[in-house]
């Protein structure tokens, strides 16, 4: 299956009160070549407030927010879907994705009246690429070179991680560019950690993962 890689820039951090303003996405084959890519931003909707410290992270500022050449909300999230459902069945990557930039994009398909389960349904399944991270760096600690932090934790944040394994990203926190260091940070698991990739691929799938756990063989602790 083709991959998806893809990014949100928000408003804020509550799917239920924020909303998307940058969206950016490349599909890939199997080997990671880019077949396509798609982008888009929307002006902000007239009854949200943004949050301060999200603008200051994304670096939208109050002009781009109201820019009337910019599509609508509804808009925006019209060709999100339309384009996800094109490049449909693949599997759906991202940092973080799943327990943030998933819940925006399915808030946006519901308050636009679409079906919100775009990434696990006809045929589509996801993964989170920061869980791929974690789990090179339990089962292939040499994969990876993590960021230690001043009090000596190590630091999982793309803006870090990226930079630390040969990518530059100075435009972090922009959509497209946190899609292909991405990308990257995929790239170097799945080579420095094949056996991690493939059974984290293969368990993005319902019926493999309740496969292996119907067949696994479970150690007698007692």
């Amino acid at each position: 299956m083709a991959y998806v890689f893809y990014d949100t820039e928000t408003s804020g951090l509550s799917s239920e009160f924020d909303q998307i303003l940058q969206f950016a996405a490349i599909r890939t084959d199997n080997d990671f070549n880019e077949t396509d890519r798609f982008e888009i931003r929307s002006r902000l909707l007239p009854y949200i407030v943004p949050s301060p410290g999200a603008l200051r992270v994304t670096g939208i500022g109050p002009d781009l927010l109201m820019d009337a050449t910019l599509s609508s909300h509804y808009q925006a999230t019209c060709q999100i879907r339309e384009k996800l459902l094109e490049w449909s069945p693949a599997i759906f990557l991202g940092y973080n994705t799943i327990k943030f930039d998933e819940d925006f994009l399915r808030q946006a398909l519901f308050q636009t009246l679409h079906s919100p389960y775009i990434t696990n349904t006809q045929g589509n399944v996801r993964a989170d690429v920061l869980r791929l991270v974690h789990a090179a760096v339990a089962y292939a600690p040499d994969c990876l070179a993590i960021p230690i932090n001043d009090k000596g934790k190590p630091v999982f944040k793309l803006d870090q991680l990226a930079p630390a394994n040969g990518f530059s990203h100075e435009n972090a926190h922009e959509a497209m560019a946190d899609v292909e260091a991405t990308i990257h940070i995929a790239k170097v698991i799945r080579k420095g950690a094949p056996e991690v990739w493939q059974n984290v691929m293969k368990a993005c799938r319902k019926s493999a993962a309740i496969d292996t756990l119907m067949t696994t063989e479970v150690p007698q602790i007692f």
